[in-house]
């Protein structure tokens, strides 16, 4: 319980000293709306770096998925199955 308790008073004492901070200049909040401007740059940098890794993530899924497809084809392949892929055109003499 006492750990508890210290913990709220050292989040509380950081957020008084922040606020206490950026009245009297020494952080920088252009907006006003409490929160120091350094800390919002790193939570848009942090959204953008998200939204790539989500990105890379879901083309990551779909270049497994076509492995996946492909290793099905070449145990078919050992078996001695018709290939079931696409199909090479060659050009017909005449």
């Amino acid at each position: 319980m006492d750990t508890i308790l210290i913990i709220i008073g050292l989040l509380v004492l950081g957020i008084g000293a922040t606020i206490y901070f950026i009245k009297k200049g020494k952080i920088k909040d252009s907006d006003g709306d409490l929160i120091p401007d350094v800390i919002e740059e790193k939570v848009i940098a942090v959204k953008k770096t998200a939204k790539k890794v989500k990105h890379r993530a879901k083309r990551i899924k779909e270049e497994v998925s076509d492995v996946v497809e492909q290793a099905k084809d070449i145990k078919d392949a050992i078996k001695g199955k018709p290939r079931r892929g696409r199909k090479s055109y060659k050009k017909k003499k005449k």
